[in-house]
């Protein structure tokens, strides 16, 4: 019987060794959107972190189907790809509009390369890394094999900004990308580094954020997904060429750290950005706020450098600018400050709208409900940043619009603010200076309604 292990369905997962330093270590690094090879701890793995979100996920529902609830409350389009096609079809987890925007972006396997270690600029380096860690030298007996990695892309779901995609990496050492463990044999870790795309049949390239690793592996092969990001949307139309790098990792050495590289694929796939055209015209709604409410502020430009500090400030004539654009994959809604009152700050501005999408931080969250009884959930984030802009995506679909209209959407908007700075209360005058402060941050946030509005549907 053919042996095979999906991450995604680990119900419980056992925490891996050294997780809880990666964590430390992906925090504090600097992910540079490179174009040379850098030696930084880029994110974590998916296989890290997709069982630990779905443990979460069943911890706190308490039921088997909360995969079902993850792709509604804190729904995201980044995330859908986390279970591979198969898995959500035997589960009820398709979304129609979702899968339908999935099959139009139509996939291409342009061109690949593999670049082996002796060939690699910084061969050197990670031979004495190799040596550093114990491990003997690259040797092409060892690895070799890794030469006639196939790689082939799957699936890709392009929202209008970002893009994921799953990459089948075709072997017959597919279980050597087994977890890395003390047992004989190679254990190896395949992370997605970096990424560029041009438009098919132009020569400019443009720069991606990147990142993305290992999904599920079996006997035959890998599957990766990765995620990419562009500071600006792709074109609207036509095919798009994506180059992605893959460093495949010696385990032994590192699996976070390009420094345990034994070879780097390098594959192109192209798409048709078509697949994320918008399914009616955007909706602008001004919202109007009134009353008073407690921000905390960020000013890293301040006389006394960077603080944060409470302020009370009042919402009279400051007004919202809600845009809801329609796609298939969610409605996408955008709100920014339209117009403020004199003496009202940018600083207030970024304030009010910092991105606080699960309610655990100060700043906007958005919650959202289906009928003037159904429960409140979160919608999913877009990113986070810029300042003074906040996105959030509400899972309604365009096969479902007619019928939630009957129903009807309620938006529910909140700002916290902090009450607590590192377990000490704090009130309306609190400040706190960051260069001269005991360097930790942690601040317990209170949650307090600003508006409440229907969401428009075409």
């Amino acid at each position: 019987m053919e042996k095979k292990s999906y991450r995604v369905r680990d119900v419980v997962p056992e925490t891996p060794k050294g997780f809880y330093d990666a964590v430390e270590r992906s925090l504090a690094a600097c992910h540079t959107g490179k174009k040379e090879r850098t030696w930084s701890v880029g994110r974590l793995p998916k296989r890290i972190l997709i069982p630990l979100v779905a443990a979460a996920v069943l911890l706190i529902t308490g039921t088997a189907v909360a995969a079902g609830v993850l792709l509604r409350d804190n729904y995201s389009p980044v995330d859908y790809l986390d279970e591979p096609k198969t898995v959500r079809e035997e589960n009820g987890l398709t979304i129609p509009d979702v899968e339908a925007a999935i099959a139009s972006a139509a996939p291409e396997t342009k061109a690949y390369e593999i670049t082996m270690l002796p060939d690699l600029p910084e061969a050197d380096i990670l031979n004495g890394q190799r040596q550093a860690h114990g491990q003997p030298a690259y040797s092409e007996a060892d690895w070799g094999w890794m030469r006639s990695i196939r790689p082939e892309v799957s699936e890709v779901l392009y929202d209008g900004r970002n893009c994921t995609f799953t990459v089948r990496l075709h072997t017959d050492h597919g279980m050597c990308f087994d977890w890395p463990r003390e047992d004989a044999g190679q254990w190896v870790e395949a992370l997605v580094d970096d990424a560029s795309f041009r438009e098919e049949g132009e020569t400019e390239t443009h720069e991606l954020n990147a990142s993305g690793g290992i999904q599920s592996f079996d006997e035959t092969g890998v599957t990766l997904e990765g995620e990419i990001e562009h500071d600006a949307p792709f074109p609207k139309e036509g095919r798009v060429e994506v180059t992605v790098e893959v460093g495949l990792r010696d385990a032994r050495v590192e699996d976070l750290n390009p420094i345990g590289d034994v070879a780097v694929l390098r594959f192109t796939f192209s798409f048709d950005a078509g697949a994320a055209q918008e399914a009616s015209k955007p909706a602008v709604t001004l919202v109007p706020l009134s009353g008073s409410a407690m921000l905390t502020v960020e000013d890293w430009n301040s006389e006394d450098g960077p603080v944060f500090y409470n302020k009370r400030v009042s919402l009279d004539g400051v007004v919202l600018r809600e845009e809801a654009v329609y796609r298939q994959t969610g409605v996408y809604v955008t709100y920014t400050v339209e117009s403020a009152p004199d003496g009202w700050s940018e600083l207030y501005t970024n304030a009010l709208l910092h991105p606080n999408h699960y309610g655990e931080s100060t700043g906007m969250t958005v919650k959202y409900r289906v009928g003037s009884d159904g429960e409140w959930a979160f919608p999913g984030h877009e990113s986070y940043g810029p300042f003074g802009k906040f996105t959030c995506i509400v899972p309604i679909f365009p096969s479902e619009y007619e019928q939630v209209k009957k129903e009807g959407v309620t938006l529910s908007l909140w700002n916290s603010f902090c009450t607590a700075f590192n377990g000490d209360p704090v009130g309306e005058d609190w400040r706190y200076n960051i260069a001269t402060g005991a360097g930790e941050i942690r601040m317990d946030p209170q949650a307090q309604p600003i508006a409440e509005k229907t969401l428009p549907l075409p």
